[in-house]
Parts: C-alpha cells; structure tokens; sequence
C-alpha cells in the first residue's frame, strides 16, 4: 500500500481522512500547517499526497507544484471546497492527477487513492517494459562488413538524420530479400533507428493468418460485428500507434484486404470491422517479403498502387552466399551467443570446418548457418567444432560443391572432383581397381595412373570410406 500524506488545515477533516486511510492499510501523516508541508514531504517521501487547495495564507497548487519540481513521480489528489472547472484545469495542469470536492465522501476518498495507486503502478511497470525493450533495441547490431551489409547500415543512419525533426508521417518501408536474410532483423533495426522507438514494435506474419480473419486482426472489430465477436478487439494498427508495424510476408497479404490497407496508408485512419467512426492513428509500417513483387504487380496478385506505396524507402537484403567474410563474422558470433546459452567456455571452429562454411552455399542464409551451428553444438562432446559436426552432408561433397560453384561463376578445381570421385568409386566396390574403373568407364591402366597422381592405395579402404562419408 502506498504512503499517504495529508495536507488539510480544517484538522478535524484531516483525521477524518486519515483514520479511513488508515484503517484501509496505508500508512498516513497529517500535516495542518503550509509552511510544515516541504520539511514533512522530504522526511515521509510519500507516494501519494492528497492537498486542499488554500492553506491559511499559502496557496495549496503553487505548493503542488514545488512538491511535483522535486518529486515528479510523486501523485497527487487535490481537494477543494471552491470546485470549479478553472481550479480543476490549473490543478491538472500543475501536475494533479485527480481532483475532489468537498464536503468528501471517505469511501469516495479511498476509491480515489486506489485508482490513482493502481494508474501509477501500471505507468510505471510500462515505463520500465519501454526502457527494457529500448535497451534491447539499442542492442541489435545488423552485423557484417560486406559493401551491401555495410551499404544498408549507412541507408538507416541517413533516414535517421532526415526523419529525426520531421513533422509529418514516416514513409512506409519495403524490405525484400530471400528467406532467412534477416529481413526481422533488419526491421527491428529500424525501429530502434527512428523517431517511433519509444513506442511498441508489433509483428504481424501476414502467411500465418486465415484470409477470414485477417480484416479483424489489422483493424480490429466491434461487439457483434460477427459470430464471435463479443467484446470489442482494437486490430494492430491501433495496437502499434506510436509505435511500428511490421507486416512480414506482404506478399500473402490477401487481395481483396489491399486497398483497405492502402487507404490507411494515405489517410492515417481506420474503421474497426462493424464500426462506425475513423480512428486515427501515428506509426512506422515495415513490410517485407521474399517475393519478387513486381512479378505479383504484373500477375494481378498484388496491387500496383500498394507496391509503390510500400517501396517509398526500399532496402533489399542479400543472400548469404553473396557476403564473402561475413558467413565467418555471422559463425564467430552465433558461436558467442551459443556458448553463452549452453555455459560453455568458447565455442571453436577448426579451419576446415571454417573453410566449409566459407564456401557452402546457404540456401536457407543466415537463418540456416544459426540453426547448423547450434545443431552442431548440440552433437559434441567438447566444444571445437568439426567439418564432420555440420549437421548438412552436402557441404562436404566436393561435387556438389564444384556443381554450385559453377552455378555462381567461382572457380572449381577440377582435381579435387576428379579425385574425389576416384576415391568413393574405391569404397564402393571394396578396393577393386577394375570394378572402379569399369563404374567410371575408364580404363584399368588409367584409374592406377589417377591413383598414383593423387596418392590413393587400395590398401586404405578405411581412410577412403572416412573421406567419402
């Protein structure tokens, strides 16, 4: 229970209010005198102070006002025989949080210290979420130092600095790239970046909502505007006003829902489902997809209109495969945060496993390399990190690995290819020469020329079979 003070001259009031107070559980002190009030408030410190508002000769709001200057998480109730609207607007003005009438009713009088304690603990439990969540944000690091990587990191500090005194609406934001580039990542990034971070970051995954259903759940609806609606529900857009909005996978944003988001775009308003007012609203949109959108523009799956109004501010998002070192970067990372996860001292890479990584091709992006890590994590019984750890077998087939090279134009050292086939087409016939060469159609004098180049014996199957495997 909060500690009250009482600041009343009329006493036989005063000790009204505070044995009802007192006897509710709070801890009280009366003070009859103005000139008492600032000694008694810094020896109490309360957390809530109910005040008349003409003392004798001291005026009770000036006095709320030097008692909000030292103390401004301090609540206040003013308390007042000349009612009126100016009193109640000066008071809330200089930092009153309620206001009563007298002649007081107690039960009123308590009703008005709970509501008043209940409002400040929430005020104060989402005040520390927000510095929470804005020390997470401050956190992110959009890592890596590829020219893109490092491109994008320069686009969000040039938005930063033009958004940051801008007075009207923030343009929307598109983000495009394949699945798990960090698009998420990215989004967040932004938000910690922009005017709106002190508000909240709500997420929406635009493919894991029912068509049916998806109107309510951006726009809200009111009681009874369907079968099942029996309250009424604010959609997320209200949800995430001062804040942002993050519509992930726009690109499975149902059609017929298009022009409704379009106009809230441009007009800054919506109307829940069933409703019948517009309700503004003041907030980041994010979206992004994997989707190549002009392909859906040109199909008729996704409006033209829309599309351009999303792409005002466009940040598109590389494959992993395309940013060189910072696949070991991204590795050396993750296996920090691993090793944190699972109390381990330090997670490690050998050089091979390394080189492996460097030149896999990472088909699912950075998405794949955390789960591949911590899968390998998982699997050892130290905490050095193997080639033969991956949790992915096509990275150490050399074939695959040249059939890809290729596909991305980088060299491919064909001996390497050569041998390796040489090598399983030993182990699969158990060492016999002729059965390998006849399996890769050349001749017997041939396969022993290869193996005598690259060092290979029929007498180390099990060398062969470890390689191969």
């Amino acid at each position: 229970m909060p500690k009250v003070m009482i600041v009343e001259d009329e006493v036989s009031l005063a000790r009204a209010m505070g044995e009802a107070l007192s006897g509710a559980g709070h801890q009280v002190r009366l003070v009859h005198v103005g000139e008492k009030v600032a000694a008694e408030f810094r020896d109490f410190s309360p957390q809530i102070v109910v005040m008349d508002v003409r003392l004798g000769g001291i005026n009770g709001l000036d006095l709320l006002e030097c008692i909000k200057r030292e103390s401004p998480e301090t609540e206040a109730l003013v308390i007042t025989a000349y009612g009126s609207v100016e009193v109640a607007v000066d008071a809330m003005k200089r930092g009153a949080t309620d206001f009563l009438v007298k002649p007081v009713d107690l039960d009123v009088l308590e009703a008005a210290i709970a509501r008043v304690w209940a409002a400040s603990q929430a005020r104060r439990q989402l005040e520390q979420f927000r510095s929470a969540q804005a020390e997470r944000l401050r956190q992110i690091h959009f890592i890596g130092h590829s020219p893109t990587i490092t491109a994008i990191r320069e686009q969000v500090d040039r938005l930063s600095k033009r958004t940051a005194g801008a007075s009207g609406a923030i343009p929307a934001m598109l983000l495009t790239g394949e699945t798990g580039t960090g698009k998420d990542l990215l989004a967040s990034y932004l938000h910690a970046a922009l005017p709106h971070r002190g508000g909240p970051f709500v997420a929406l995954n635009c493919s894991a909502v029912p068509a049916d259903l998806f109107e309510s759940e951006l726009f809200g609806h009111q009681r009874g505007s369907f079968s099942g609606a029996s309250s009424d529900k604010p959609g997320l857009i209200e949800t995430a006003n001062g804040g942002t909005l993050f519509l992930d996978e726009i690109g499975d944003l149902p059609l017929p829902l298009q022009p409704k988001l379009l106009r809230a775009l441009e007009t800054h308003t919506i109307r829940r489902v069933g409703g019948t007012r517009d309700r503004t609203f003041d907030l980041c949109m994010i979206a992004s997809t994997n989707r190549v959108l002009p392909e859906q523009v040109a199909t008729g799956r996704f409006r033209e209109d829309l599309f351009y109004r999303l792409k005002v501010v466009h940040f598109k998002l590389p494959p992993l495969r395309e940013r060189g070192e910072d696949i070991l970067i991204l590795a050396d990372y993750f296996l920090s945060r691993l090793s944190a996860k699972y109390a381990l001292s330090a997670l490690t890479l050998t050089p091979s496993a390394r080189e492996i990584l460097r030149h896999y091709h990472w088909p699912g992006n950075v998405r794949e390399l955390q789960h591949a890590l911590e899968s390998a994590t998982l699997q050892i019984s130290g905490e050095t990190i193997d080639v033969g750890d991956l949790p992915l077998p096509t990275m150490i087939d050399p074939v695959r690995r040249a059939e890809r090279d290729i596909d991305l134009g980088r060299p491919v050292h064909l001996e390497d290819v050569e041998k390796n086939l040489i090598e399983r087409a030993l182990h699969k016939t158990d060492g016999n020469v002729s059965a390998a060469a006849r399996m890769l159609s050349i001749g017997r004098e041939a396969m022993r020329y290869r193996m005598a180049k690259f060092g290979l014996s029929v007498e180390q199957p099990e060398d062969i079979h470890k390689r191969s495997d």
